[in-house]
């Protein structure tokens, strides 16, 4: 069947209007009738669709997390946030580094790893102390002073119980000096300000040598008197104080005194500070000994993980004070007990 004619060479001819011929022809036979030809086609365009982009997950580079993500990560679950505080060679990274070598080789104090979004911040502060790394001694690398302080990650499983998380701040031990004596420089430690345990280390070997023993006596209670004066530590804070290097004690002939002294720094830090801080414990290390002659790898850190996960203790109570005003304001709950 022809088309149907879309116009004529008559210009009398209305069929494309009302489809007759002018001349009586039937619209297939018409001789002058004009119709559709392929070439008057227009060609239809198809939208070209462009391929979705590919979903990307953002995923944790591995390491140290600064404040915001340590943050944003606390959220998900139960968490602990950790203050280690000490100055240069004190042991502080040796003590992470130990913490968490120890938990790749299993239980410790009945703590498992349960994972961290921090592993290439840990292999970077752990690399150095291990036997891959060539070296003659263990050795860990310095936290940079006056850079912000970030936070390492570990979420762990106690025996029988529910995954938490533990956010260790890592800040320069210089740092933490400087604050006893600008006090103004404490209230930038925000690690400090937020952290369930606070962990202030004493180092062994300095405690047992005739030329750093004064010193190291001296700078602990110091760093603890400006950090509660400038409120850079809590109210109810858990002060964990802990004598690192074991292995450098035991192997000195002053190792009897270092432990008593140790001791005697402990009491008097109870004394002036027990009423604020929420509790303080006292513990003995030696985390990535250099000599396992006398101690074990790994010496205490059981107790000290333990402490850290704890929960933290009730608050005390304390009675207000009796007054002898007449006033209503003055005497309205004078004799209620209130927290601290």
């Amino acid at each position: 069947m022809a088309s149907q004619p879309t116009g004529c060479s008559n210009e009398e001819c209305k069929v494309a209007v009302d489809g007759k011929c002018v001349e009586g022809y039937s619209l297939d036979e018409c001789p002058h009738a004009t119709r559709l030809s392929v070439d008057d086609i227009s060609e239809v365009g198809e939208d070209v669709l462009s391929p979705a982009p590919p979903t990307v997950l953002n995923l944790s580079l591995g390491d140290a997390l600064d404040r915001e993500d340590a943050s944003a990560l606390q959220c998900r679950r139960t968490s602990r946030t950790i203050g280690i505080i000490g100055p240069n060679n004190s042991g502080k990274t040796s003590l992470v580094a130990g913490v968490y070598d120890l938990l790749q080789g299993g239980p410790v104090g009945g703590v498992s790893f349960a994972g961290s979004s921090t592993l290439i911040g840990f292999e970077k502060i752990c690399h150095n102390a291990r036997a891959a790394s060539r070296r003659d001694a263990p050795h860990t690398e310095r936290t940079i002073a006056g850079a912000d302080a970030t936070f390492l990650h570990l979420d762990l499983r106690p025996n029988g119980g529910e995954v938490m998380s533990v956010f260790i701040g890592d800040r320069s031990g210089e740092d933490y000096l400087a604050a006893a004596d600008d006090l103004t420089r404490a209230g930038d430690f925000f690690e400090i300000r937020r952290a369930d345990v606070v962990t202030l280390l004493v180092n062994g070997e300095h405690l047992v040598s005739s030329e750093h023993r004064h010193e190291a006596k001296a700078a602990t209670p110091q760093i603890v008197d400006a950090l509660i004066e400038s409120r850079a530590l809590r109210l109810g804070c858990r002060l964990a104080i802990v004598l690192t290097k074991e292995d450098s004690v035991l192997a000195s002939a002053n190792a009897d005194r270092a432990h008593r002294e140790f001791g005697d720094l402990v009491e008097a830090i109870k004394s002036t500070h027990g009423g604020y801080l929420g509790e303080v414990g006292s513990f003995v290390v030696a985390a990535s000994p250099r000599d396992s002659t006398h101690v074990k790898r790994g010496e205490g850190v059981d107790q000290l993980l333990s402490y850290w996960l704890a929960a933290a203790p009730a608050p005390r109570s304390v009675q207000r004070p009796k007054t002898e005003s007449s006033r209503m304001i003055d005497l309205l709950d004078a004799n209620e007990d209130i927290a601290e």
